[in-house]
């Protein structure tokens, strides 16, 4: 009777450790690619010059979003950020970029280039973004309480802090 007890015990906590790793999962199936967690939350020492001048034209990207290099092309193009003239004093670039390079350092994914010659590599665009939301579709992005594949804020609320959970995603109509 013994025996049976602990055959059965072990047998029990086998299978419940085993659900809990089945529960984690995410869906990411190739263990030997890099993953990006699901919080990338910006530091707290993030300067007051990157909150103010990023996101007075859109949601503040977490860095861990791109590769060091993305962020290093997005601020050699400011001149012509995707239509826009979003250039900085040098100093304020200097100080946004050596942020952007040390926060972004958790990301170990190459630099994906965009397809439009010229423009630095977008968030949107990158393989990891098509992966996560290949369920969504373009009618979804374009609606107007969207705003397109680049808000991510209309769908993940707390993006701007790097939470972007499956489980909290909202979708608007």
């Amino acid at each position: 009777m013994k025996i049976a007890s602990i055959v059965a015990a072990t047998g029990l906590t086998t299978a419940l450790a085993l659900t809990g790793l089945s529960l984690a999962d995410d869906d990411d199936h190739d263990r030997q690619r890099y993953k990006r967690p699901k919080r990338l939350v910006a530091p707290s020492d993030a300067p007051l010059v990157w909150k103010e001048e990023c996101a007075a034209c859109h949601m503040l990207y977490v860095p861990g979003l791109l590769p060091a290099e993305a962020w290093r092309q997005q601020m050699q193009t400011l001149d012509e950020h995707y239509g826009s003239n979003a250039t900085l004093d040098p100093e304020q670039e200097r100080e946004i970029l050596d942020f952007l390079l040390r926060a972004s350092s958790v990301n170990r994914l190459p630099v994906e280039p965009s397809p439009t010659a010229g423009e630095p590599p977008r968030i949107s665009q990158t393989r990891w973004f098509e992966h996560k939301h290949d369920e969504v579709s373009e009618a979804k992005f374009a609606r107007e309480s969207v705003g397109g594949r680049a808000n991510c804020v209309a769908c993940h609320r707390d993006a701007e802090r790097g939470d972007f959970d499956d489980d909290r995603v909202r979708i608007p109509r």
